[in-house]
C-alpha cells in the first residue's frame, strides 16, 4: 500500500510540473467558441432550459450531454475565465493518471510496469491537447468514467451480481455521454479477458460475447444517435468529398503516423488536413507495415500475449475516429491517442521488463532509458503547453513545427483579425491558405468581406461567385450571395439566393432567419413571421428567433401569442433584455392599460 502511495504521489507530482504552465493558456478560435465562449446556453451557467437543451439538442454537430453540463458547471463556478478551466482539465487528466496506474496494478498485479504505462499516459506530448484545449474536457471525463468501467468489470468477474453488471453498464453509458469515442470499451473488456484476466480460453469467446450484449445494445443504440446527429448537423458530409479508397489509405497512413509521433513526437498540430490522397507508395509501405506487425504478433499471441493485447487495444479503440467513415476535415488528431495509447504503452511497459528479465545486464541501460524518456516526455509537454496559449501561437507552433495547410491559415487568419493585428496581416494569411488550396472558399468568403468593407463590390462579388461555381450545392455559398445582394440593396435579387439555398437545405433555421429579415425589409411582416417561427420551431433554443417572433406578433396584435414568445424566451435566457423589456408591455395591453415608457 505505501509503494503505490508513493507511486502515485510522484506520477501526479511530475504531471503537475509537466503542465505548470497550464494557467497562462487562454480560449482558442477551434471549438472554444463554439463549445464555452460564445455559446449563450453554456456560458451563463446551469439553469433549467439549459439543462433540457444539454439532454435534448444538438451542439457542435455532436449529442454530448454531460460535456455540455460539464462546461455550464465551469462558466457556472468561474464565468467566462478560462484559467480555472485549464486547471480543472489537469484535475481530471490527473485522475486518470492515478487511475490507470490503479486499474493496471489491479489487473496485472505488476507495479512496476503499471507505474510506467501510467508514466508514459501521464507525460506523453501527444496527450496534450486532451488536457491544455478547453474543448477536450470530454477526452478526459470519458476516460475517466472507461478506466472506473473496467474497474468495475475487474470486480463483476470476481464476483459476478446483477448490480456489478449495472455499474459497468452505467460506467459504459456516462462514458458514452461525454464522447462516443467510448463505444469501444465493451471490446477492450474482451481483450482483459483474453489478458491479463485469462478468462479465455476456460470460457468459449461464444460466451465471454454473450456476457457482453447487453453493453454491446448500449453501444448500438448510442452509435445510431450519434450517426444521426452527425448527419443530419453536416459533420459527416466529408465522407462523401472523399472517396471510400482515399479514406482506407488515409487510416493506413494514420495508423503508422501515430505510431512515429509516440516514439518522436515533433510537428505536433491542432489541425492534421486530410490531403485528399496520399502517394500510393506511402499507403502502401503503411499498409504492409501494419500487416507485417500483425503477423508478428499473432503469431506472438501465446508466449507474449501482452503483445497481442497492446496491438488490438491500439488499433481497435481508434477504429471509430480512424477516418474509414470521415467526420470532419482532419486526417488524424492527437486527442484520439489518449485511451488508445494505453495499449503500445503496455506493450513497451512489459517487453521492457522482458528483456530486463533475459538478460539482467540490461537493467540499468534499460532503467535509464526509460527515465530519459520520461524527462523528454515531460519537456516536450511543458514546451507543448505553452502552444496554447492562445490562438496565433498554437498555429504559428504548428507553422513552425512543419505542419502547415490551409485551414491552420486561416484559422491564423481570424485569430489575427480577432486579435487586432492590421488587415495587411490578416490578409496575407489568407492568401496563404489560398497558396495550399486555391478553391478554399471559407478563405475566399473572407476576402469577400473584407473588400466589401473596402467597397470594393466588383470583387467581393467574384468571389463568391466563384465559391458556388466550385460547390454548387453548398448552401452556406447562395447565403452569402444573398447578404451581399441586400447589403448592396438589392433585396430581391437577395432572396433568390436564399430561395435557392432554401431548396437545398429546407431545415436550416439560419436560411429561414436570413429570408424573415428579408422580408421585413422588403415590408411584409407576415412572411417574415412564418420563416420566424420555421426557424424557431427547427432552432427552439434561439432566442433572438422567438424574441422576433413576439415582436411581430405584438404589432399584429396577437398579445397572447406575444407574450408565449417572449416568456419562451426568458425561460431559455433570463437575462435577454428584448424580452424583459417587452413582456410587461404586452401584459399592459391585454389588461387594456397605456404601457409605461421605459
Amino acid at each position: 500500500m505505501a509503494s503505490r502511495l508513493a507511486i502515485t504521489a510522484a506520477l501526479l507530482l511530475a504531471t503537475l510540473a509537466a503542465y505548470r504552465h497550464v494557467g497562462a493558456c487562454g480560449f482558442v478560435n477551434l471549438d472554444d467558441d463554439a463549445y464555452v465562449e460564445f455559446a449563450p446556453m453554456v456560458n451563463q451557467g446551469l439553469r433549467p432550459a439549459a439543462l433540457v437543451w444539454a439532454a435534448t439538442a444538438v451542439h457542435t454537430a455532436n449529442w454530448h450531454p454531460l460535456t455540455s453540463v460539464s462546461h455550464m458547471v465551469d462558466c457556472e463556478l468561474f464565468g467566462l475565465r478560462a484559467a480555472p478551466m485549464h486547471w480543472e482539465n489537469v484535475g481530471w487528466h490527473l485522475l486518470n493518471c492515478a487511475l490507470v496506474f490503479l486499474v493496471w496494478h489491479r489487473l496485472t498485479q505488476a507495479m512496476g510496469r503499471s507505474a510506467c504505462v501510467a508514466a508514459l499516459f501521464a507525460l506523453h506530448p501527444l496527450h496534450v491537447e486532451s488536457v491544455a484545449w478547453i474543448s477536450s474536457r470530454k477526452d478526459l471525463l470519458c476516460t475517466v468514467f472507461w478506466l472506473l468501467g473496467i474497474w468495475a468489470y475487474l470486480r463483476w468477474t470476481e464476483r459476478p451480481s446483477r448490480r456489478r453488471y449495472l455499474l459497468v453498464a452505467l460506467c459504459l453509458t456516462t462514458a458514452l455521454l461525454f464522447k462516443p469515442m467510448a463505444v469501444t470499451l465493451p471490446a477492450t473488456l474482451l481483450l482483459l479477458d483474453a489478458w491479463p484476466l485469462r478468462r479465455r480460453p476456460t470460457l468459449p469467446w461464444r460466451d465471454l460475447i454473450i456476457e457482453k450484449m447487453p453493453l454491446f445494445a448500449i453501444v448500438a443504440a448510442h452509435s445510431a444517435i450519434t450517426w444521426m446527429v452527425q448527419s443530419g448537423a453536416g459533420a459527416a458530409n466529408y465522407a462523401a468529398r472523399i472517396s471510400f479508397e482515399a479514406r482506407l489509405g488515409n487510416a493506413f497512413v494514420a495508423y503508422a503516423r501515430y505510431v512515429g509521433k509516440m516514439f518522436w513526437p515533433e510537428s505536433l498540430s491542432p489541425l492534421y488536413a486530410h490531403p485528399g490522397f496520399w502517394p500510393a507508395s506511402l499507403v502502401a509501405t503503411a499498409a504492409i507495415s501494419l500487416g507485417l506487425a500483425i503477423l508478428i504478433v499473432w503469431r506472438q499471441r501465446h508466449a507474449r500475449p501482452w503483445l497481442a493485447f497492446g496491438g488490438a487495444w491500439f488499433l481497435g479503440t481508434l477504429v471509430p475516429v480512424i477516418g474509414v467513415v470521415q467526420v470532419g476535415a482532419q486526417s488524424m488528431a492527437d486527442r484520439y491517442t489518449y485511451m488508445p495509447l494505453l495499449g503500445l504503452f503496455t506493450a513497451l511497459a512489459w517487453g521492457g521488463a522482458e528483456l530486463i528479465t533475459t538478460y539482467p545486464r540490461l537493467r540499468r541501460p534499460l532503467t535509464a532509458a526509460a527515465f530519459i524518456g520520461l524527462a523528454a516526455c515531460a519537456l516536450i509537454t511543458d514546451r507543448q503547453v505553452l502552444a496554447w496559449e492562445n490562438s496565433e501561437r498554437l498555429y504559428q507552433k504548428s507553422i513552425a513545427g512543419g505542419e502547415d495547410n490551409a485551414s491552420i491559415r486561416y484559422l491564423l487568419a481570424t485569430a489575427s483579425q480577432a486579435a487586432g493585428r492590421p488587415e495587411s496581416a490578416v490578409v496575407a494569411q489568407l492568401e496563404k491558405a489560398l497558396a495550399y488550396e486555391p478553391d478554399y472558399v471559407n478563405a475566399h468568403t473572407q476576402l469577400a468581406i473584407i473588400a466589401l468593407r473596402h467597397q470594393r463590390f466588383d470583387e467581393a462579388l467574384a468571389r463568391l461567385e466563384q465559391n458556388l461555381r466550385w460547390e454548387p450545392r453548398n448552401e452556406s455559398l447562395h447565403v452569402n450571395l444573398g447578404s451581399f445582394w441586400s447589403i448592396r440593396g438589392d433585396i430581391p435579387r437577395g432572396l433568390r439566393h436564399y430561395q435557392e439555398a432554401l431548396g437545398l437545405n429546407p431545415r436550416s433555421p439560419g436560411i429561414h432567419r436570413e429570408l424573415a429579415q428579408a422580408y421585413l425589409k422588403l415590408n411584409q411582416p407576415g412572411t417574415a413571421l412564418a420563416h420566424y417561427q420555421t426557424a424557431a420551431q427547427l432552432d427552439p433554443w434561439n432566442v433572438s428567433d422567438w424574441v422576433n417572433v413576439g415582436l411581430i406578433l405584438g404589432q399584429q396584435g396577437r398579445l397572447a401569442d406575444a407574450r408565449r414568445a417572449f416568456t419562451r424566451a426568458l425561460w431559455i435566457d433570463p437575462s435577454n433584455n428584448d424580452a424583459r423589456r417587452n413582456l410587461p408591455i404586452v401584459d399592459q395591453l391585454e389588461r387594456g392599460q397605456m404601457p409605461r415608457s421605459p
